[in-house]
């Protein structure tokens, strides 16, 4: 265990987020803000999500672009998030219709199962146990894992 990572998911931790972006040096120093909004910031914004137009509706399109372009392309998903479920994830790879390079197996962190993974030709989906929409937040250890994996092009360990 690193210092700097977690022991366990702090709730509290969109309050420190709310109080500390409101704060008017931060957003000084953030160069946020410039116009005076009348509404102060939010972690999760309706604002931004009824009035943010130029994002595609489905990410599938782009998805099959790069993987065209060869690119790597790891989709990861907390097993416990209500707001986009595994099952929506998996639901839209299946869309794509990729060839299944390996199956569906579970990967491990000191001997517990820390979650799942399947690898298709072009993509690679990776669950994270117990995390919710935000998995490094909810996760740090297991993010950590996932994201080292990524980067050194190796399969989560089984």
């Amino acid at each position: 265990m690193q210092p700097w990572m977690s022991r366990a998911y702090d709730p509290c931790t969109e309050r420190y987020s709310k109080v500390y972006f409101n704060r008017l040096e931060v957003q000084k120093a953030l160069h946020a803000n410039v116009t005076a909004l009348s509404y102060p910031w939010q972690t999760c914004s309706d604002i931004v999500g009824n009035y943010w137009t130029d994002a595609p509706l489905s990410m599938l399109p782009i998805y099959k672009e790069l993987i065209a372009a060869g690119l790597r392309i790891w989709v990861y998903s907390g097993d416990t998030d209500a707001v986009v479920p595994v099952t929506a994830t998996r639901y839209s790879i299946y869309a794509l219709k990729l060839p299944t390079v390996i199956n569906w197996y579970p990967w491990y962190d000191n001997g517990k199962v820390g979650g799942w993974s399947q690898a298709y030709k072009g993509l690679t989906l990776v669950t994270v146990t117990g995390a919710g929409h935000e998995v490094p937040l909810h996760r740090p250890r297991q993010a950590f894992i996932l994201f080292r994996s990524f980067l050194e092009n190796k399969l989560m360990p089984s």
